[in-house]
């Protein structure tokens, strides 16, 4: 985890005097007089300089989720008071949330099946959208702007409430362990949340009525720039100007985005000219 140094090799022995890591030394190189690499060692890992950067992601997780639980709470309020505006409203913020997280609907997994249940498609359900199995926020999307019925969406409300109280009991370390595999799947994320907003929003295939998928994209972004954040002290030292350069491209990308909008509205993937939707 220390800063990359150049020392001085005698008689083929060479000795790093870093007291203060407690990880072994790893990424060794072997330059000619030069300066030119003549041999990388192979098999190193940095996996294990990554624990405090998941823990610090753990954290940001929990504040999420507990977010989610009082937004979730206000849109049961809203499909009881019969309010389809409201409803819709209230919709739309808590599923930003949990997109925030960077989990949608399976790409990345890390809630398991229960992320599916909360998040997922009505692909795969033998009825579609009417498969019992159909449940989360996408149900309750299509019971909102698809069917404009509060009653259902008020009962998918209530399943949505169940699954998350149900997530919430489970130590967040169980699903993001601080494991070889599980640090290893974790620093996929950055990539995974946008392949998934790449296959699933900007085809529209995860819209059920709402048109928000642009809106979905900005929160995946979101996502994305955390986990920068986080990453960012060990990616400095391989990679200087990553991090930077990912931040540009993200502001490129929700900049496109907020030109779509038109008084503030959000516009549907498919209703974009081609060229803007490129």
């Amino acid at each position: 985890a220390a800063p990359p140094r150049t020392i001085a090799v005698h008689h083929n022995f060479f000795e790093v005097v870093a007291p203060s890591q407690t990880a072994p030394p790893c990424g060794v190189q072997w330059l000619d007089p030069t300066g030119n690499v003549q041999q990388v060692v192979s098999g190193c890992s940095y996996l294990s300089t990554e624990v405090p950067e998941l823990r610090a992601y753990r954290t940001y997780v929990i504040r999420k989720l507990s977010t989610l639980h009082s937004q979730v709470a206000a849109l049961s309020a809203a499909t009881a008071s019969g309010n389809l505006a409201q409803a819709r409203s209230a919709w739309l913020t808590a599923h930003l949330t949990w997109l925030e997280i960077g989990q949608d609907d399976g790409a990345y997994g890390a809630f398991g099946a229960l992320g599916g249940e909360i998040d997922g498609l009505a692909a795969g359900h033998p009825r579609g959208t009417a498969d019992p199995g159909f449940t989360g926020f996408h149900r309750i999307e299509f019971d909102l702007w698809t069917k404009h019925d509060l009653q259902a969406a008020a009962a998918d409300t209530t399943v949505l409430k169940q699954l998350l109280a149900k997530l919430t009991r489970t130590p967040v370390s169980t699903y993001l362990p601080s494991s070889t595999n599980g640090i290893a799947n974790w620093l996929l994320r950055p990539h995974e949340v946008l392949e998934d907003a790449l296959r699933d929003s900007l085809t529209a295939d995860d819209d059920y009525g709402s048109g928000t998928d642009l809106a979905s994209i900005t929160a995946d972004a979101g996502a994305v720039r955390e986990l920068l954040s986080e990453l960012e002290p060990g990616l400095h030292l391989v990679a200087p100007q990553l991090v930077d350069n990912a931040r540009a491209e993200l502001g490129a990308l929700t900049d496109a985005i907020d030109a779509t909008r038109s008084s503030g509205a959000w516009v549907a993937i498919q209703n974009l000219p081609i060229r803007q939707r490129q």
